[in-house]
């Protein structure tokens, strides 16, 4: 038999923030799990604290079939909480939710911050580098983040300042409905070199957001050229469209040539970095040459060859690969090791490349394959014939669910 599981919002943590229903149902449960700090705020009958979370997430089947379970987590357990970990983990379990009120509704209300065409993001333990941070913020009237002593307004301040944000507006509250509550605003260049408090939250007002207009692509004049090879336009077009990149993403170019990929990815991806991995001496000359051509500060050229480079480089979004020097094999396998879901794309001419791919991806996420051959037209005398170049299949696929 599974006894009840109850999940309960605890607000800020102290007894006023929490809702009568929510103390109600909880007397009622055998055992009620929470941080130590809840504990103590909250003055919880039959709490127990949780000490390590992974070791409780595994035991909660084992509780409820001894006895019925409360758990108290901070502010909403809607919100970047342990409401969605426990149904993805355990999706036969179910559970009563109580809400509470979040330290976000906490902030929103101590400044008078509205929060319907708000964005939210929670920077505890994700990837949400400098980029992401302001791309975010350039489109939302106030975007409000969930941080960390690692990551908060502090190197929220700093991206906005690097991505041209710095007027930008910032709240910041911290240890919200203790006594040692404190509570800051001002100007996005004002916040300084400050300590991140460890109970924070922050928003960010942006009085001019805007939607980004992506540019369009480029035809294959536009490149400074020498010997190296270089995918063609129409070829990139296809290339491009199934990397489906996104303004902020982290994109890796291996086996960069010429760069026509890489400043494509570039110019798509304005709050993204870019990493073009290149090893051929005359490929990394004109690959510099390009990335001066278009003014891209956030297009990096790392030489040398892919599987010696790429754990140098921050975890990918998105990860091309047009050139392998016979590593093809051995840079999927570490691609793939990644802890995070990437888009990988794959561009193959020979027979043997694509012979060594499929068996490869087969079993990755949504894996398409597209042969696409490009004529063009070539002038014979007084007449005109479409003239094929060679075949390119290309490969995309996810590297997980």
């Amino acid at each position: 038999m599974q006894h009840k599981l109850v999940m309960v919002g605890g607000g800020g943590g102290t007894e006023e923030y929490m809702l009568p229903i929510a103390r109600k149902v909880l007397e009622k449960m055998d055992c009620v799990y929470a941080s130590k700090r809840l504990l103590l705020g909250l003055h919880v009958k039959n709490g127990r604290p949780i000490h390590n979370l992974s070791v409780f997430l595994e035991k909660i089947p084992q509780h409820l079939e001894k006895e019925s379970v409360g758990i108290i987590v901070s502010g909403d357990p809607l919100l970047y909480s342990l409401y969605r970990t426990i149904t993805i983990r355990y999706p036969s379990i179910s559970i009563d939710v109580i809400p509470g009120v979040g330290s976000l509704q906490l902030l929103a209300a101590a400044f008078g911050l509205t929060m319907e065409e708000s964005k939210i993001c929670s920077m505890h333990g994700r990837e949400f580098h400098a980029g992401k941070i302001a791309y975010t913020v350039s489109r939302y009237p106030v975007t409000f983040f969930f941080c960390s002593k690692v990551h908060g307004p502090r190197e929220i301040a700093k991206a906005l300042i690097q991505y041209g944000l710095g007027e930008t507006m910032l709240y910041v509250g911290a240890d919200l409905t203790y006594p040692e509550q404190k509570l800051w605003h001002g100007n996005i260049k004002s916040y300084g070199e400050r300590e991140n408090p460890a109970l924070c939250v922050a928003a960010v007002k942006n009085p001019e957001p805007r939607e980004l207009v992506l540019p369009a692509l480029l035809p294959d004049s536009a490149f400074i050229r020498n010997a190296s090879p270089m995918t063609k336009e129409e070829i990139r077009a296809v290339i491009l469209s199934k990397m489906r990149l996104h303004p902020g993403d982290v994109v890796w170019d291996l086996g960069a040539g010429t760069g026509s990929i890489s400043v494509e990815c570039a110019r798509m991806c304005p709050y993204g970095q870019v990493y073009a991995v290149e090893y051929k001496a005359a490929a990394l000359e004109v690959l510099k040459k390009n990335r001066a051509l278009f003014s891209l500060e956030h297009l990096h050229i790392v030489a040398g060859k892919a599987e010696e480079k790429m754990g140098t480089l921050p975890v990918a979004d998105c990860v091309f690969i047009g050139g392998s020097g016979g590593a093809l094999a051995e840079i999927i396998a570490y691609i793939c090791s990644l802890p995070k879901k990437i888009r990988l794309v794959i561009s193959a001419v020979t027979l043997e490349t694509q012979s060594l791919l499929l068996p490869l991806l087969t079993e990755k996420t949504n894996l398409e394959v597209v042969q696409i051959a490009v004529s063009s037209v070539k002038s014979v005398g007084n007449y005109h014939m479409l003239e094929g170049n060679h075949p390119i299949t290309i490969y995309s696929c996810e590297t997980r669910a």
